[in-house]
C-alpha cells in the first residue's frame, strides 16, 4: 500500500511541487519539493483511466483518512492506462453542504452519479473521479472531479482543505467554486486558501516567491463562480447588472493605501492574478424546500423552471467552452499521456494533529 501512495500534487511532469514540506530522500538528505522520499525512483505513469468508454460511476481517486492523510485509491491504479483521447477536466471545490454533487450530476447529465446527503454532515470525501464521454466534442472525454466540501467544523484543520483544492486545482482544465446564498466577504474569504497558495506550490524547485507567483498561473484553470440558492436582484447602485458584472463588482479594488484598503484588495488582486478569465453563474433554489431532501428522485419537471434555466446554461457553457487540459509549451493532455509523477512516495499526514 505505502508503496502506491504516489500519484497525486506533482501534476504538470514532475514540475509543480508543493513547497512547505521538506522532503527527505532516500539516503536522508532533505531537499525541497514537499513530499517524503524513500528509496523510489520517478517513473512515468497514466493518468486517467477507460477514457474512451466512460465510467459507469465515480470513482474515489483521492481519499482522505480520519487523520488527515491523503492517499490514492489503490483500485484506480489497477485501471490507470491510456486511450490516447484529449481530455477536459472540470473540478468543483466550495464550502461544504453547498450542493456541489447535484451541480456536477447535471454536468454528466445523470440523475445519480456522485453521491448527495442532505443532512449537516458532509458526503463527499476526498477526490471523487467520473470519466464520461464528452457530450459536444467527439474523441474527447469530459473528467469530472467532485471534492470534499470546505469548511467542515469536524476537520479542525484547515490545511487539508487547502491541499484538496490545491490538487483540484492544479488537476482541472475549469475550476467551478461552489458557494452558497451571495458573494460577500466570508465566501471570498474561504477562498482565501488561494491567496496561500504561491506558498504552497513551485513550478520549478528552487524558484523564488515572487518567480513562482508568476509562473504557477501559467498552470491554472479557467474559472467559474457557482452561486447557489441565489434569491437577491441583480442591482448595483440601481442599476441591472449581469452575473458576470456582479461578480467584477465584488472582486473591484479600492483605491489608497490604508491598512483597511490593503486587506481589502489582497484576495481580490490575488484572485484577479491567478484567474484572468472568470464567470459567474447564479443559480436559485433548484425546488421546493419540502422536496430538496430527494432531488435525485425529482423529475426535470419537478425542478424550479429558473433553476432549470440557469443550471442549463452553466452546463452549456462548460461543454461549449471549457478547454482541453494542456501543459503550457506541450500539446493537449491526454488520457495515454505519461504524466512524470513521484511513485515510492510516503505521504505526509495533512491535517492530521501535529503533522
Amino acid at each position: 500500500m505505502e508503496r502506491d501512495l504516489t500519484i497525486l500534487v506533482s501534476l504538470v511532469l514532475s514540475t509543480v511541487l508543493p513547497a512547505t514540506l521538506p522532503v527527505e530522500s532516500a539516503g536522508g538528505r532533505r531537499t525541497e519539493g514537499g513530499l517524503y522520499l524513500f528509496a523510489g525512483a520517478r517513473v512515468l505513469v497514466s493518468f486517467l483511466l477507460v477514457l474512451g468508454a466512460g465510467m459507469e460511476q465515480p470513482l474515489c481517486l483521492v481519499r482522505n483518512g480520519p487523520n488527515g492523510k491523503l492517499s490514492l485509491n489503490p483500485k484506480v491504479l489497477k485501471v490507470l492506462h491510456g486511450i490516447g483521447q484529449p481530455v477536459v477536466v472540470v473540478a468543483i471545490a466550495g464550502p461544504y453542504r453547498t450542493g456541489k454533487s447535484f451541480l456536477m450530476n447535471r454536468l454528466a447529465q445523470r440523475r445519480r452519479g456522485f453521491p448527495l446527503s442532505h443532512t449537516v454532515q458532509a458526503q463527499t470525501k476526498g477526490i471523487w473521479m467520473w470519466c464520461l464521454p464528452h457530450p459536444r466534442r467527439a474523441n474527447t472525454t469530459l473528467v469530472l472531479l467532485d471534492t470534499e466540501g470546505l469548511g467542515d467544523p469536524n476537520k479542525g484543520d484547515n490545511s487539508n482543505d487547502a491541499w484538496i483544492f490545491t490538487l483540484a486545482l492544479l488537476l482541472s482544465s475549469t475550476l467551478v467554486y461552489n458557494s452558497s446564498g451571495t458573494i460577500d466577504q466570508q465566501a471570498l474569504e474561504t477562498l482565501g486558501v488561494v491567496t496561500a497558495l504561491t506558498e504552497r506550490v513551485r513550478v520549478r524547485a528552487g524558484d523564488s516567491r515572487d518567480a513562482a507567483a508568476a509562473d504557477v498561473v501559467r498552470f491554472f484553470p479557467g474559472f467559474i463562480w457557482a452561486v447557489r440558492d441565489f434569491m437577491l436582484e441583480l442591482l448595483v447602485d440601481g442599476r441591472r447588472v449581469n452575473e458576470d458584472e456582479y461578480l467584477e463588482h465584488v472582486l473591484r479594488l479600492w483605491t489608497g493605501s490604508s491598512r483597511v484598503v490593503q486587506e481589502h484588495n489582497k484576495l481580490r488582486r490575488c484572485l484577479h492574478d491567478f484567474f484572468p478569465n472568470r464567470k459567474c453563474f447564479v443559480l436559485p433554489l433548484p425546488a421546493e424546500p419540502k422536496a430538496m431532501k430527494h432531488l435525485e428522485e425529482l423529475d426535470e419537471g419537478q425542478l424550479r423552471p429558473r433553476f432549470l434555466q440557469q443550471a442549463d446554461a452553466f452546463c452549456r457553457h462548460i461543454w461549449d467552452t471549457a478547454p482541453v487540459k494542456a501543459l503550457p509549451g506541450r500539446a493537449a493532455v491526454t488520457g495515454s499521456s505519461e504524466w512524470r509523477w513521484w511513485r515510492g512516495t510516503r505521504w505526509p499526514r495533512w491535517g492530521a494533529a501535529g503533522g
